[in-house]
């Protein structure tokens, strides 16, 4: 007989699970903390660094792919619907068009992805979600130079926009598990196997 494990819900998923007022909460609160990190930029060009994928990590892992995916999709769409919440206070539809739009995109997928492994298979293990949380980081850094060398050519991409990304995203991953841990030892998250 295949021994099966018992579903894993992540600490802010489990709360919104507990009441519409607390899963109202924690999407608007998850809403502010991404436009929040997005002003908290190195403004360099095409595209500038923020902190903006720590908290996109950290969100995912914490609050799993559904509510996650979600809270995302409601910052995502803010943005293009006209309020100032990508970095630099940008906002609207031609975002996606732009140099930033495969970041912009990557952020849903990279969401879903790490909300999705850290359920299914990281499970709050501290190895497996580091590897999680930073092929999160890849696969966004990913669509977002892939994004831009389709507008400046793959060279261009690779020089800026993926390099200069890379100490960055070391970083913020490692910053991302030891919050991510953190917030789910406060919430006395099971450990598990």
């Amino acid at each position: 007989m295949f021994k099966t494990q018992s579903p894993f819900r992540p600490a802010l998923a489990r709360l919104a699970d507990a009441s519409n007022v607390w899963a109202i909460a924690l999407l608007v609160v998850g809403v502010a903390l991404l436009a929040w990190s997005a002003q908290l930029s190195i403004p360099i060009q095409p595209v500038p660094i923020t902190l903006q994928s720590y908290v996109l990590i950290s969100l995912a892992a914490l609050m799993g792919w559904q509510f996650g995916g979600l809270t995302v999709g409601i910052y995502l769409l803010a943005g293009l619907m006209g309020l100032p919440v990508f970095s630099g206070g940008r906002s609207g539809l031609a975002m996606l068009t732009g140099t930033s739009g495969g970041f912009i995109v990557g952020f849903l997928v990279t969401t879903l992805l790490v909300g999705w492994l850290q359920e299914t298979w990281a499970r709050l293990r501290p190895l497996p979600l580091f590897g999680v949380l930073a092929l999160g980081h890849l696969v966004l850094m990913v669509m977002g130079a892939g994004w831009l060398a389709t507008k400046m050519g793959p060279v261009f991409a690779l020089e800026k926009g993926f390099l200069p990304f890379l100490p960055g995203a070391a970083v913020k991953t490692i910053a991302a598990l030891a919050t991510v841990i953190a917030v789910e030892r406060l919430a006395r998250t099971p450990r598990q196997r």
